[in-house]
C-alpha cells in the first residue's frame, strides 16, 4: 500500500514540475513577444501626449484624477492610481499590474508584488509586500477574510497604491503634471451643472464620511454659498484622499468631541420643539 502511495505522489509531483516549466515557459515567450513589439512599433510621444491630454477633458476621469494629503503643515496634491493607468495607457508599451506571490493561510496574509516595466528603455520598478486577510473597522472589530473573493479585493486595494507609485516612477513627471493641470482646468470650467449645484452634491458626499458642512466651511474659511470653483476642485481631492484611505477624516478636518456633538444635539432639540410650538 505504501509503495502505490508513494508511487502516485512521485506522479502527482512530476505532473506539477512538468506543468510549472510551461508556465514559465509561456510567461517567458509573452515577456519576449512584448518586448520585440515594442521596439519593432516604439511609442509616438506627440500623439501619445495629444491622448492624454485629450482624455483630461472628460469630467468623470478629472474627478477622480488628484488627491491631497497634509504633510509638514501643507497639503500636498498628486496623481491618484486612475491618473496612473490611464497615462500608461496611452503612453504605450508598458507592462503593469499586480500579482499575488504566495498565500499563507495559517498567518491569513498573502505575499504580492506590484509592478510597471517600460518594455521600450527596460526601465522597470516593482514592490514587494504583505497583505493582512484582515478588515479593520474603526470600532476595533477587526474581521479575517476567508472568502476568496474577499481577499481578492483586499489585496487589489492595498496593491493599488505601491501600482501607482511604480507607474509614476516610469512615467516622465512632466507628461503628469500636464495631465493633472488639465484635470484641474476641466473641472474648474467644463461642468454642464450650475456652481450651487456642484457644492451642493460635494457636500453630500462629505456627509456620507461624517463631515459637516461646519466643519467643510471651517476648513474653505467662508460659508459654501460663498465658494468659488476652486474650492470644489480642491474639495474634490480632499474627498478622493479621505475616500482611497490615504489619510484619516481628522487630518483635513476639525472632528468635534463627543461632549461637543452631545451639546449640539440638545441644542437642536431644543430648537425643532421651539419651532414646533409656535
Amino acid at each position: 500500500m505504501n509503495q502505490l502511495v508513494e508511487q502516485d505522489y512521485a506522479k502527482v509531483t512530476q505532473f506539477n514540475s512538468v506543468q510549472n516549466e510551461v508556465e514559465k515557459s509561456r510567461a517567458l515567450q509573452e515577456v519576449q513577444g512584448a518586448i520585440v513589439m515594442a521596439r519593432k512599433f516604439p511609442r509616438d510621444e506627440f500623439s501619445a501626449m495629444k491622448k492624454i491630454l485629450e482624455a483630461a477633458k472628460r469630467i468623470t476621469l478629472a474627478e477622480k484624477a488628484i488627491y491631497m494629503y497634509p504633510r509638514g503643515g501643507q497639503q500636498i496634491k498628486g496623481a491618484s492610481i486612475r491618473t496612473a493607468e490611464t497615462i500608461a495607457k496611452y503612453w504605450g508599451n508598458l507592462s503593469f499590474g499586480i500579482k499575488e506571490l504566495a498565500q499563507n493561510t495559517a498567518e491569513h496574509s498573502s505575499e504580492v508584488m506590484a509592478y510597471a516595466w517600460d518594455l521600450e528603455s527596460n526601465v522597470r520598478q516593482e514592490r514587494i509586500f504583505k497583505v493582512q486577510h484582515i478588515r479593520y473597522s474603526k470600532n476595533g472589530g477587526n474581521t479575517v477574510l476567508t472568502d476568496p473573493r474577499d481577499i481578492y479585493e483586499k489585496v487589489a486595494n492595498d496593491g493599488a497604491r505601491r501600482l501607482r507609485a511604480c507607474i509614476l516612477g516610469i512615467l516622465p513627471s512632466d507628461v503628469v503634471e500636464d495631465f493633472l493641470a488639465e484635470c484641474e482646468k476641466t473641472l474648474e470650467g467644463s461642468s454642464e451643472k450650475p456652481l450651487k449645484e456642484r457644492i451642493k452634491d460635494m457636500l453630500k458626499k462629505f456627509e456620507e464620511l461624517g463631515v459637516t458642512k461646519e466643519m467643510i466651511e471651517k476648513r474653505v474659511g467662508t460659508k459654501s454659498s460663498n465658494f468659488i470653483a476652486k474650492n470644489i476642485v480642491d474639495l474634490g481631492s480632499v474627498y478622493n484622499s479621505i475616500k482611497n484611505n490615504f489619510a484619516p477624516v481628522e487630518q483635513y478636518f476639525d472632528m468635534p468631541t463627543l461632549a461637543e456633538m452631545q451639546i449640539e444635539a440638545s441644542t437642536l432639540k431644543v430648537e425643532a420643539e421651539n419651532e414646533a410650538d409656535k
